[in-house]
């Protein structure tokens, strides 16, 4: 999987070669992307990447995240101003899709996200994509 080319004038000062992403890499970086926009353990997101008529096609299997605080029900970053889950998940969405075009030059057709739990707690593996 490869992404992107440079304008003309980037081009002019970049040595001979290419760069390529594998799908494996691929992945693994929409997971680490996920995981930290939804703060939840990396270890806890399963990810897999499609095409969409050329773009990427993103689908996410993940726990919410979910904390019971003393007024009752709070979000995670993802949700930071609460919501419903339906909410919470088209802003991470919009970070998931932002972030992956952002670090590897591909563009993001889709993301489609399933919870399949939640996760109780702080997120201590998430770490930081950058």
């Amino acid at each position: 999987m490869s992404a992107g080319t440079l304008g003309p004038e980037a081009e002019a000062s970049v040595r001979a070669g290419y760069t390529s992403i594998s799908s494996g890499t691929m992945h693994q970086l929409a997971a680490a992307i996920a995981a930290e926009a939804f703060t939840v353990p990396r270890r806890d997101v399963r990810a897999g990447i499609g095409d969409e008529q050329g773009q990427l096609s993103v689908s996410l299997a993940l726990p919410l995240a979910f904390q019971l605080g003393p007024h009752g029900p709070t979000g995670s970053k993802a949700g930071h101003d609460g919501g419903t889950v339906f909410e919470r998940a088209a802003r991470a969405r919009s970070v998931v899709a932002d972030r992956i075009e952002e670090l590897s030059g591909a563009s993001v057709a889709r993301v489609d996200i399933r919870f399949t739990g939640i996760h109780h707690g702080k997120n201590t593996a998430a770490g930081r994509v950058g």
